[in-house]
């Protein structure tokens, strides 16, 4: 077989495509460039996804198209000389790659016989388990086991049995024979054995059971009498509400009618006294309680005006006590022309007296002189002589003449002085200014009495308007209240009277609704009385005696159950007489098991001891090709477990050897493996997954030297993720590199 051509839609591949050809294809591929995926793929197209696998990590799941598209695929390859094409799509809803076409390549003629299910086993003549272990080698997977399918095909080369015959598959059904037969506790005869005792505790478990359904049918039928007395007693309850509702409903009725007669005749009466409607007599009311009000603020304000005038009047009279007579700004100029005109007078009593003396007598002196110098007469020299005692009188009386003018001045105000004067001008300002506030405060006060009067006036006048209807001889507006209540008391009787005829409509509308017509009682169901049990108990006793019924009815038809579950007496004993004979019947197959397994053991034992040297012979082979002649033979014991020998001819389990070696050791176990299990004719594929990644590059080399010489009889797939085997295998013939650039798969 031959693969040519993969077109994949799976996982990170978008519709992407891998063209292969014969001998060795070197697919170069860095980490997270899809390598994983196309093999995964690869298995996939051959075989199909594992239907069984759970988990986010199952391939269906984990496989899912990145771009959101349906998982699907193409292969073409030869198989012999007959060209074919694989095709797996997915159905909507269905399972993913579930449906399967396969064509011969340029026609639309179906490969008859192949599906599915059976395409990878037909192209490679192996199952998927001798597939995945034999020719699909990955770098952590190179250790091999003792798979059944594997086992049996190496069993077939080594020995002259048939090919479908496996030891592993036949001691498996033996030893499951055997188990079935008796493990432990588990088995055929442990079961018979318990299926024995269960019957026989069935034959007394039905008897009890018996008696216990018979004791509950009775308990169901007692109690189902008990809940029928009750449902009787609550349905005369029932009927006795209804006589109830009817005497309440004809009550209620003649009430009604009763009621409404008596309102009816109270608003009439309120019309005929002309009451005016209740709203009316609340706005009256309103305005009266105003007019109370008014009245009392009016008196107040009346009393405030009085205290008021008062003051008025006692700052007024420290205002005319005051020396002044006008306002505070007259009286404030009235002051500074008394200090001027003080001060003016001042001046005509300066200079002071000795110093207008001596210049008084230094004239007269030097008048005396010049006369009594010039020859004047005695009389003019006693003359001169004289004139400053004159002029001295005459000054000093104009000075005292000056004093008292200003003394005079300053007299109206009880001062000695002008300056004297500002105190009493302050004084003046704050008596004057009290006077004024006061003024004012009076004026407010009997303002504010005036509005209370008006409104006082108008809310009277008001009153006797809206009164005169019902009340025209009211003069006293004051006496309006107890008429006001009495017209309200009136109005509440009669919304009484409303309101209460409208809840017994209500309630009659209620009682009828729950009557079956209005018709008078009759004699008998007068003569009805009510259970002497409450409601309450009779439906608390009715729900327990249910539930006892319910519970017993439960309870039989449980034990029926378990009954019909354990069968008919009799057929429990024919099933006791025949699970005896087949227990005897099992033992003697046990017995006969045992015997076989023993015999098959021993039989392969012997076959494993013909098997191992011939694979180990030919793994030899290979590893010491690989090894470049450092190990001669590979030896494996009846578990396929290998060890190789060196030229020193001691055997090394593999676990010994380097990694490098211990790579090489299962690379070329696998190999061999694969030539003696694969079929010749098929000539499958072998595909690499960095099966060489932990080898040096003498390995590596020794490596890919065998598997070029290998790729002349067969095709080759070795994926990488390094560069060192493309560089190493340039050039070769029959060699094809292959790379895979990073998009960001994984």
């Amino acid at each position: 077989m031959i693969l040519h051509t993969l077109t994949a839609t799976f996982g990170c591949l978008n519709n992407s495509t891998l063209e292969l050809q014969e001998g060795l294809n070197l697919i170069q591929a860095p980490n997270e460039s899809g390598k994983s995926t196309w093999l995964a793929f690869l298995r996939s197209m051959l075989y199909g996804l594992p239907t069984r696998e759970r988990g986010a990590l199952a391939d269906k799941n984990r496989y899912i198209p990145w771009n959101g598209a349906a998982m699907s695929g193409r292969m073409e390859l030869t198989d012999g000389a007959q060209e074919l094409v694989l095709v797996r799509d997915t159905v909507h809803g269905g399972t993913p790659m579930g449906r399967f076409y396969a064509a011969y390549a340029g026609t639309a003629t179906q490969v008859e016989g192949m599906t599915g299910q059976n395409a990878g086993e037909r192209l490679t003549g192996v199952p998927r388990a001798v597939f995945e272990r034999s020719a699909f080698i990955r770098q952590n997977a190179l250790s091999i086991d003792q798979d059944a399918e594997l086992e049996k095909r190496i069993a077939a080369l080594i020995s002259s049995g048939d090919e479908t015959t496996s030891y592993l598959e036949t001691e498996k059904r033996l030893r499951t024979a055997l188990n079935r037969r008796r493990h432990n506790q588990t088995g055929l005869l442990p079961r018979i054995e318990a299926e024995i005792a269960a019957l026989r505790q069935s034959l007394t478990q039905l008897h009890t059971l018996q008696q216990e359904s018979d004791q509950a049918r009775l308990q169901a039928r007692c109690a189902g009498e008990a809940a029928e007395m009750a449902a009787q007693k609550l349905a005369l309850h029932d009927r006795m509400d209804e006589i109830e509702a009817k005497r309440a409903f004809f009550a209620a009725k003649a009430e009604l009618t009763q009621t409404e007669k008596e309102a009816a005749a109270q608003k009439a009466q309120l019309e005929a006294d002309h009451i005016p409607p209740p709203q009316q007599l609340m706005r009256i009311k309103f305005n009266a309680a105003n007019l109370l009000t008014t009245q009392v603020s009016m008196n107040h304000v009346q009393s405030q005006a009085e205290e008021a005038k008062k003051q008025t009047a006692i700052a007024r009279d420290a205002v005319d006590a005051a020396p002044f007579t006008a306002t505070p700004e007259e009286a404030a100029a009235q002051v500074r022309a008394v200090s001027e005109h003080y001060r003016a007078l001042q001046k005509h009593t300066a200079p002071s007296l000795p110093l207008t003396a001596v210049l008084t007598a230094a004239a007269a002196a030097a008048l005396a002189g010049a006369a009594y110098g010039l020859g004047q007469p005695y009389w003019i020299t006693l003359a001169a002589a004289a004139l400053p005692i004159l002029c001295g009188f005459l000054r000093t009386r104009n000075r005292r003449r000056a004093q008292e003018l200003a003394d005079a001045l300053l007299a109206p105000y009880g001062v000695q002085a002008p300056e004297d004067l500002e105190p009493l001008l302050t004084d003046y300002n704050t008596i004057y200014n009290v006077w004024v506030h006061r003024q004012e405060n009076e004026a407010q006060i009997n303002a504010s009495w005036q509005t209370f009067y008006q409104t006082y006036k108008k809310l009277s006048a008001e009153i006797l308007e809206e009164t005169s209807s019902f009340c025209p001889d009211l003069e006293n507006v004051h006496q309006v209240s107890p008429l006001l209540e009495a017209g309200l008391r009136r109005w509440r009787q009669l919304q009484t009277l409303e309101t209460r005829a409208g809840q017994l409509r209500e309630r009659c509308s209620a009682l009828r609704s729950r009557l079956p017509d209005e018709a008078p009682l009759s004699a008998a169901e007068e003569a009805l009385q009510r259970p002497a049990e409450s409601r309450a108990d009779l439906e608390a006793f009715l729900t327990q005696s249910r539930d006892q019924q319910q519970e017993a009815r439960s309870r039989c038809d449980r034990c029926e159950g378990e009954m019909a579950a354990i069968g008919d007496r009799l057929e429990v004993a024919a099933q006791l007489e025949s699970l005896e004979a087949a227990r005897s019947q099992a033992q003697e197959e046990y017995d006969a098991l045992a015997l076989a397994l023993e015999e098959l053991d021993r039989a392969n034992t012997d076959l494993q001891t013909r098997f191992s040297p011939v694979l180990g012979r030919r793994a030899g082979e290979i590893f010491h090709t690989l090894t470049g002649g450092r190990y001669q033979h590979v030896l494996l014991d009846r578990t396929l477990h290998p060890a190789a020998e060196d030229t020193t001819a001691i055997p090394r389990s593999a676990a010994l050897l380097s990694q490098g070696a211990a790579d090489q050791l299962y690379l070329a176990l696998r190999l061999a493996i694969s030539e003696l299990v694969l079929p010749a004719d098929k000539q499958i594929p072998f595909i690499l997954d960095d099966t060489l990644t932990n080898f040096d590059e003498a390995r590596c080399a020794a490596a890919l030297d065998f598997l070029c010489a290998e790729a002349a009889r067969r095709q080759i797939l070795l994926f990488t993720c390094q560069s060192r085997e493309a560089v190493y295998l340039q050039n070769r013939k029959n060699v094809h590199i292959i790379t895979l650039r990073e998009t960001g798969w994984r």
